[in-house]
Formats: C-alpha cells, sequence, structure tokens
C-alpha cells in the first residue's frame, strides 16, 4: 500500500494544471470530478471546497475526509491519474444524499 500522503496533491501549482485542461470531467450533484493522467504509477486526489460556500470548518474537513474516504478504498482499481474533486456550495446539512453521489461519482467514473 502507498502511503497517504503521496496520494495527495500539492496544493496550487498541481490543482492549476489538473483544472485547466482535465482529460476527465464529470459532474453529479454538487460533485465535480476533474481527472488528468500522471506519469508517476500512482492515482492521487485533491479536494477543492470554498471557505465561502462552507464557513464552518468541520463542515468542510468532514466533506474532505468522506471524499478521500470513497478514493482510498478503490485506489487499487483506479488509474494513474490525478484527480481533483470540486465541491459546489448549497449542500443541505440534514441530507445524507451527497454520501450517496460520492460514492457514485468514483463508480460512474470507473465504470466509463
Amino acid at each position: 500500500m502507498v502511503e497517504k500522503k503521496k496520494l495527495s496533491i500539492p496544493a496550487k501549482e498541481g490543482f492549476e494544471k489538473i483544472l485547466s485542461c482535465p482529460d476527465v470531467k464529470l459532474s453529479i450533484g454538487k460533485f465535480i470530478l476533474y481527472g488528468k493522467n500522471n506519469f508517476i504509477n500512482i492515482p492521487r486526489i485533491g479536494i477543492s471546497i470554498k471557505k465561502k460556500d462552507y464557513k464552518l470548518a468541520h463542515k468542510r474537513n468532514l466533506l474532505k475526509r468522506q471524499i478521500k474516504g470513497g478514493f482510498y478504498s478503490r485506489t487499487k482499481a483506479l488509474p494513474s491519474m490525478d484527480f481533483v474533486v470540486h465541491v459546489k456550495s448549497g449542500l443541505s446539512k440534514k441530507s445524507t444524499k451527497y454520501k450517496d453521489d460520492i460514492t457514485s461519482l468514483w463508480e460512474t467514473f470507473l465504470a466509463e
């Protein structure tokens, strides 16, 4: 198993390359998945959540943990790509549907 730190994309400089011209773009619910091929033979992830959209840190951290958990459970099945998951504003605090959307995001990507 690869160390989890190696599965993260370096913040700003890594995101710009992926977001400017992604090889894959997939949107489900409030989540957008961008992907770009890399040459390091492991999938990596970055997460973009605006502080303006989710003011409470514990909400942003919860979303990040859930997105990363779905990613880590599928690393062996994923191709060697850099992924950025962008979370749009407006997730309901009481709804748990977003958990299904996170699962669907990775399952839909793997099905393509």
